[in-house]
């Protein structure tokens, strides 16, 4: 592979200057000599060193992307938008798993910048009160007025560009759904305790509940995964409260719902009409009905608000959300739920 100081002696100009028209400099070089350095280049076969490319400019062709569950399907579905993105632009991604801990987000946080990292994503929302919160939020702070672009695609306490899909609004519009087939006894399952995200869709399905004169009822809390969601119906199940419908904060719990009812020897929605809220492929498989987020798309515009060049880029409106009927959920001669505008 060749050097720089060979592009320098066969274009016959020092190694600075090399390094000026290579690295795109604004320093003065006349046109003669910039094309007689770029003919050297082009000759030799030299390709300029990325590292040293970033280390010049404080920034590298790297998108940073810190999920809270890499197991989860949401992230992946996120960060498979990040990644198609990214690729256009030339940029790769560094996936960190940050087990929903703000002290390990901090930890990786810090690493990508230290490997100059164009932009960081943030994945999953905050945890109120979880140990390393205010210190994370503080690190961000001080990376965002140094030009590091710090995206969040969910609700966060710290100081970045925020392009978030309103968790409210889609969980309202998914109960008026749920309550518009007839069905009064909707019991809302999921969430961990303070997950910002969460609280936002408990909020929605109480809103419409109450508007509705709907009794509310909010199980779980224990997490967001399939398990979470079985252990909640087989409890509600076993107290003798199996409700009429059931709206989940994600659509992995809305499969552990799934799996439970149905190995339980209960038909949906025959017995239990359960939808889910996600759109990712797993709910799919299982005809699940869900507020659909475009999960794909919104990694996509984190993206490329990071790859743009210019200094100060427009911030993308977040992409809407859209109801997906599937065969989980009781027929209707009408839907009046509507799609929002984010």
């Amino acid at each position: 592979m060749a050097t720089l100081r060979e592009v320098a002696e066969l274009a016959a100009v020092s190694v600075a200057t090399a390094s000026r028209v290579l690295n795109g400099s604004a320093h003065p070089v006349s046109s003669d000599i910039r094309a007689s350095v770029r003919t050297a280049a082009q000759t030799l076969g030299y390709t300029p060193s990325a590292a040293a490319q970033a280390l010049k400019q404080q920034r590298s062709k790297i998108i940073g992307v810190i999920a809270s569950d890499i197991l989860d399907p949401y992230f992946a579905e996120l960060t498979r938008g990040i990644e198609i993105e990214a690729a256009k632009s030339g940029y790769v991604t560094i996936l960190a798993n940050a087990n929903r801990d703000p002290e390990q987000e901090r930890t990786k946080f810090k690493v990508l910048r230290e490997h100059q990292a164009s932009g960081i994503v943030f994945c999953g929302s905050d945890i109120e009160g979880s140990p390393g919160t205010a210190e994370l939020a503080r690190e961000v702070n001080v990376a965002v007025r140094a030009g590091t672009r710090v995206v969040a695609l969910a609700p966060r306490g710290f100081d970045s560009t925020k392009i978030i899909i309103d968790n409210v609004e889609a969980s309202y519009e998914l109960t008026r759904y749920m309550l518009s087939l007839g069905q009064r006894r909707i019991t809302f399952i999921g969430g961990m305790p303070g997950l910002t995200a969460v609280e936002q869709r408990t909020e929605g399905y109480r809103r419409a509940m109450f508007e509705a004169q709907a009794r509310p009822h909010v199980v779980g809390g224990t997490g967001m995964r399939q398990e979470s969601g079985r252990a909640a119906i087989e409890r509600l199940v076993t107290e003798g409260q199996r409700p009429e419908a059931i709206v989940c904060a994600n659509d992995e719990i809305a499969v552990g719902v799934l799996a439970y009812l149905w190995t339980s020897g209960y038909r949906t929605p025959d017995d239990v009409s359960v939808a889910g809220i996600g759109g990712t492929r797993g709910g799919a498989v299982f005809g699940l009905t869900t507020m659909t987020l475009p999960l794909v798309d919104l990694g996509g515009l984190a993206a490329s608000y990071i790859a743009d060049a210019s200094s100060s880029p427009l911030v993308p409106a977040a992409p809407r959300f859209e109801l997906s009927i599937g065969s989980t959920t009781a027929k209707a001669a009408s839907v009046p739920a509507r799609t929002q505008e984010m």
